[in-house]
């Protein structure tokens, strides 16, 4: 009888092959597959490790998890802030992998990262860089809409760790130009000013400046207006929502800012009063213009 010809498959592990190997258990295996900290490929279904890539893994999780006793307030040990997450959180985000990318994001703030860093740090780099490697051919687009899913699957569990009790400190009503697509960045942005206190109208993408100008004529409690641009394209559109803010309402701060937007001269050219390179620093910014 002929031997059966070797396939790929074949020179690869089972999990619980690999977990033989490195002398540990199964679910330490699978779990550092699912975190990303263990490449691993899908063979027929099922999990499958390079033996090559068992070289320099190490049964403790120390660096990925707070000591027994700690819990999540625990300030973070350098050690722990380095662990690559943003890297593992692409990695299953582009293998379509809701359950594993929640699993890295929940391993990140439980190592001390904080949600609005998830978004800031993690969540919206890879989202760029997966949006970049789309461009330039290295993946498809099927690719980038497996990923683009994940990421709004994962805004969508942060949102309540956002909500702040008490009274708001005013209305900002956030949008993005007419023809912008992607809404994730600015859904982050709106849970982040949330947390800072204040209450956020967020119209999304593809924002006609009628929408902009209606929304804003609804609140008397109007703090500011900020407007994200991911693409420079969509600059102009840009503008005309600036304009049409400042129709509505001469005195209103008025932001800008996003992956186009790279400096205080291009915000200012788009007419409007401040930006931050840095959304985590917007609320203070919104604060000091208002004031």
């Amino acid at each position: 009888m002929a031997a059966r010809a070797k396939t790929p498959g074949d020179e690869l592990l089972t999990l619980h092959e690999a977990a033989n190997r490195l002398g540990v258990h199964y679910m330490t295996v699978y779990r550092r597959v699912r975190l990303g900290m263990l490449p691993a490929h899908k063979v027929g279904g099922s999990w499958r490790i390079d033996p090559a890539d068992l070289a320099g893994e190490r049964s403790p999780d120390d660096d990925e998890r707070p000591a027994e006793g700690t819990d999540s307030s625990t300030p973070a040990s350098p050690r722990m802030r380095r662990a690559p997450w943003g890297a593992r959180l692409q990695q299953r985000m582009l293998a379509g992998d809701s359950a594993g990318s929640w699993q890295v994001v929940e391993a990140a703030m439980a190592s001390g990262v904080e949600p609005q860093d998830v978004y800031v740090e993690l969540l919206g780099p890879a989202l760029h860089e997966i949006g970049s490697a789309w461009e330039r051919g290295e993946i498809g687009i099927a690719d980038e809409h497996l990923a683009s899913g994940v990421a709004a699957s994962i805004v969508g569990r942060m949102g309540p760790r956002f909500r702040r009790r008490g009274r708001h400190r005013g209305t900002v009503v956030v949008g993005m130009p007419v023809g912008e697509r992607h809404g994730l960045g600015v859904a982050m942005l709106a849970d982040i000013l949330s947390q800072a206190g204040f209450e956020v109208l967020n119209l999304g993408p593809d924002t006609p400046p009628e929408s902009l100008q209606t929304a804003m004529a609804a609140r008397d409690d109007l703090s500011a207006v900020a407007i994200s641009v991911v693409s420079p394209a969509r600059l102009p559109g840009a503008a005309r929502l600036v304009a049409a803010g400042r129709r509505s309402n001469p005195d209103v701060t008025i932001v800008v800012g996003g992956f186009a937007v790279s400096d205080q001269a291009t915000a200012q050219r788009l007419g409007a009063d401040g930006w931050v390179a840095d959304p985590r620093q917007l609320a203070q910014l919104i604060s000091e213009l208002s004031s």
